[in-house]
Parts: C-alpha cells; sequence; structure tokens
C-alpha cells in the first residue's frame, strides 16, 4: 500500500473529516496526512488516503525475528494462515519494505465516514483474529 503518488484529494477530504467528526485530527491536519486511531483501546491502526481513491487501513502485526530458521518458521505460519484466511477477509498480512515487521493491511472503496467506519469495523476484526494468530506462530 506504499506509495508516493499524492492521495485522492476527495478521499483526503474524506478522512480528515472522518478524523475530525471522532476528534482524531487537529484544524491545521494537513488534508492528505494519515489518521491514527485506537480502537477499543487496544487496536492502533492508521489511516490513510489511496492515490486512486479509497482509503488503505494498516497495522503492525509483529516484528521479524533475524534471518535465520526460526525467521523461516514464523514466515511460513504466517503465509499458511493468510492464505486460509483470504477467503474470508478483506485484508492480508505484508512484510514492511525493510523486512522488519509483519503488517496486516486492508484497502477499501469509500465514498462517506459510514464506509470508512464500515472498512475499520471489518478491519479490527482481523487485526482481533491476527493479534492473537501471529504470537502463535
Amino acid at each position: 500500500m506504499k506509495s508516493t503518488a499524492p492521495a485522492d484529494p476527495a478521499s483526503a477530504r474524506l478522512l480528515q473529516a472522518y478524523a475530525s467528526q471522532y476528534g482524531l485530527a487537529s484544524p491545521a491536519t494537513v488534508s492528505s496526512a494519515p489518521v491514527d486511531m485506537t480502537v477499543d483501546g487496544t487496536y492502533r491502526i492508521r489511516l490513510r488516503a489511496l492515490p486512486q481513491g479509497g482509503i488503505g487501513v494498516s497495522a503492525r502485526l509483529r516484528a521479524l525475528p533475524e534471518p535465520g530458521p526460526a525467521r523461516d518458521d514464523m514466515l511460513l505460519g504466517v503465509a499458511r494462515m493468510a492464505c486460509g484466511t483470504m477467503k474470508e477477509q478483506a485484508s492480508g498480512c505484508v512484510i514492511d519494505d525493510r523486512e522488519r515487521a509483519v503488517w496486516l493491511q486492508q484497502t477499501a472503496a469509500a465514498a462517506s465516514s459510514q464506509d470508512i467506519d464500515d472498512a475499520v469495523g471489518s478491519f479490527v476484526n482481523s487485526l482481533a483474529f491476527w493479534s492473537k494468530a501471529i504470537n502463535a506462530v
């Protein structure tokens, strides 16, 4: 979901309006800035407007072990679980570009605050599963 392209202006405005609605953004916030939020006092997530419209939601799941057999085993376990959940969950697991952590991410079309709420709800449900499952790998 990482991109150097500028955010879609309409999606950026919608996301900032959503953030303001929940007290997550100050008036001085840049309209294309990501929005960080904590859900249920537990789940830290980041929302960002995407270049082609819609929003992206992401959360860090776990740091990767140093390269070697333990890392390979962990990644294989995550890959198996990710393949098993692909059909039911809109989110997916990824490795960051520095290969330091496993993240959960999701993209969603968003034409209203309700669309963002729905995407956040879906994402947090997946995140609740992954937050527990990732530590069992």
